[in-house]
């Protein structure tokens, strides 16, 4: 055995096409040490000790260079000769293939373009403005919500439960013309619970596929042991949404501008999304659609009760530009500049999906970062590692939103590094709905109410999980960062 061992690491020292890339000697001969981090969530901090240690390129596996340089993104993810690198094999996200079909997460080349043309318009900024009387329903529902729990004397409110309960309201509304109805209950639907749970099983089986491969026995034989209810809530989240999607397919002509409305009105046929490309893209955008907002206002709730000079400056401009609640819309909201930059720097502290997005090198191999990558490797960029590299960015662990307007010692930041939404042909395409649910939702609540961190011993632990660094971090993260608890206090104004 040692024998072996010894064999594979002069291989990977002396002979291996990416022998010249720093990293852990066991890494250079096994994708295991990667592949468990990612098991149990620790990705994110993992490869930031790595970088730490290495400089902004390390080799994380055998075949494997994961980058931190801001303009590793354009030569990753970017056009390249009007080609793009696909995604690795180990990716399989939260969609599987469905009938000899595949959605927008899985799909390639040519075949990815035709669906993202076909998806776009659902998700523009000027479908938002459709979209908004969808939103302000729901958005009002919380805050009325939220009245009822402090006139009842229930100050104290987990909000990492409650954003979750109005994006997941909010996104099922969009696609299928029918909310969870986590609003309403005040709690989590079987539904819901069981889309949290697909984006850990997602993550178990991309780590199986690392260290044992993607279609090997021994891959099949690992995911024996992975627990039933994994399955349970894949299929659940399938079954659902197919159901769901069927049904407002069978309903055409009902008068909302929804998701679905825009998919309904291509007159092509031939660049249309088949029934069943749409059920794999009603899945996926429940998924990406909703607990990544619920993530994204969670994190900037917290930071602005930890940044005090932030939270009055933003509250400031919110309350300076509106008389009422009524005036705030999606035109007006989009005008608050403080705000917009504090969910910029939120996203930069927490991106919600900080799993690393691997891809595949194509024949000719690369140039990332100056540096060559033979054929058939795979890279990535971590975007937990790029936006707090200090490489990258001045005083990276702190939520300074003033960085976004250049200024100071953060004149000389390297802004691009921060990737929440992932970048090129396939960056995410509900980026435009989730900044304006997220800047709607925060305006309404900063409108409305006084906010501030519960400091109950048992809360406050929770919430002190939120107030990590770049190397030690609570917070797991699989195909999306789980969030903790975040216990607030909140006082009605009087308006």
């Amino acid at each position: 055995f040692a024998l072996f061992i010894l064999v594979l690491y002069a291989h990977a020292k002396l002979w291996h096409p990416l022998r010249h890339f720093p990293g852990p000697w066991i890494n250079s001969i096994s994708p295991l040490p990667a592949a468990f981090m990612l098991l149990i969530g620790r990705q994110h901090t993992y490869y930031y000790k790595l970088h730490l240690k290495y400089g902004p390129t390390v080799r994380v596996s055998p075949d494997e260079v994961v980058f931190s340089a801001a303009d590793a993104w354009e030569d990753v993810y970017g056009y390249r000769k009007g080609d793009v690198m696909e995604k690795s094999p180990i990716f399989i996200g939260v969609v599987s293939p469905m009938n000899g079909c595949v959605g927008i997460g899985l799909a390639k080349g040519k075949e990815h373009a035709r669906q993202r043309r076909a998806l776009a318009p659902s998700l523009s900024k000027s479908a938002l403005k459709g979209q908004e009387a969808i939103l302000q329903v729901h958005i009002i529902k919380l805050i009325a919500a939220i009245r009822n729990m402090i006139r009842a004397k229930q100050e104290v409110i987990n909000m990492a439960d409650w954003y979750s309960y109005i994006t997941f309201d909010v996104i099922g509304d969009l696609c299928f013309a029918e909310p969870f109805g986590c609003l309403d209950q005040g709690a989590a639907t079987e539904w819901s619970t069981s889309v949290n749970n697909v984006l850990i099983s997602a993550t178990w089986d991309q780590a199986i596929r690392r260290a044992a491969g993607v279609d090997s026995w021994l891959r099949n034989l690992l995911l024996r042991f992975v627990p039933k209810e994994v399955s349970h809530w894949r299929m659940t989240h399938m079954k659902k949404s197919q159901e769901k999607t069927l049904a407002r397919l069978a309903n055409k002509d009902l008068p909302r501008q929804d998701i679905m409305y825009h998919l309904l009105q291509q007159e092509d046929q031939q660049k249309a999304l088949k029934p069943t490309e749409i059920i794999l893209n009603m899945v996926l955008f429940v998924a990406a659609g909703s607990e990544t907002t619920s993530i994204q206002l969670t994190a900037m709730t917290h930071l602005l009760c930890m940044n005090q000079d932030a939270y009055k400056k933003v509250v400031e401009e919110i309350r300076g530009s509106f008389k009422k609640a009524t005036d705030i819309t999606l035109a007006t909201v989009m005008e608050l500049v403080y705000l917009e930059a504090c969910a910029a720097e939120t996203l930069r502290l927490y991106p919600p999906g900080s799993v690393a997005g691997q891809r595949i090198v194509p024949r000719g191999g690369a140039k990332i970062d100056g540096h060559y990558v033979p054929a058939g490797c795979t890279v990535s960029v971590s975007p937990w590692v790029a936006a707090r590299s200090p490489l990258n960015f001045a005083e990276p662990d702190q939520f300074r939103p003033q960085r976004w307007f250049r200024e100071g010692v953060y004149s000389r930041d390297k802004l691009h590094a921060a990737q929440a939404f992932g970048y090129g042909p396939k960056s995410c395409l509900g980026q435009n709905l989730a900044q304006f649910e997220v800047r709607l939702i925060m305006s309404y609540l900063l409108f409305s109410f006084d906010m501030e961190l519960t400091q109950g011993p048992r809360h406050a632990e929770d919430n002190r999980k939120w107030s990590c660094t770049s190397e030690e971090s609570e917070i797991r993260v699989y195909q999306a960062l789980l969030k903790p608890n975040l216990w607030i206090n909140f006082r009605e104004r009087n308006l």
